[in-house]
């Protein structure tokens, strides 16, 4: 009889420890803060510092300083462009459409879709790049 009991307790303890240590992994999954960097200090002219690499998101930061640009280019997924930190002109598709990039500024292109970046004096971005499944 104390057998039993024992291996109920023992039993019981294990199915805690996997339901919470399950509770404490999903919460790892479901959330991450991340650090951005809403100040410009000194740093090379051109500088991506990777955020969060997901299944169906990337998140960079990217910042330009001494008027640096970055070289037009496309995407082959959906992203958006975020200004954080100082100023910025980017600019986008065949036409050319310019975008002034200052503090809140929210854009989103679509997928193979021309842009550049070009930072008026230094300018912060963060990207985010929507993946496929």
């Amino acid at each position: 009889m104390k057998r039993i009991l024992f291996l109920t307790v023992v039993l019981g303890v294990a199915l805690m420890i996997t339901f919470i240590g399950f509770n404490v992994n999903s919460q790892e999954r479901i959330m991450q803060k991340l650090n951005l960097q809403t100040k410009i200090g000194d740093g090379k002219d051109k500088e991506v510092t990777p955020l969060f690499d997901g299944e169906r998101r990337k998140i960079v930061q990217i910042t330009l300083r001494n008027k640096a640009v970055l070289d037009a280019h496309k995407a082959a997924e959906p992203i958006t462009i975020q200004c954080v930190a100082g100023k910025g002109l980017l600019i986008v598709g065949e036409e050319k459409e310019e975008v002034e990039l200052k503090e809140g500024m929210l854009v989103t292109i679509e997928p193979n879709v021309v842009h550049e970046i070009r930072a008026l004096s230094k300018v912060s971005v963060l990207l985010t790049k929507f993946k496929e499944k």
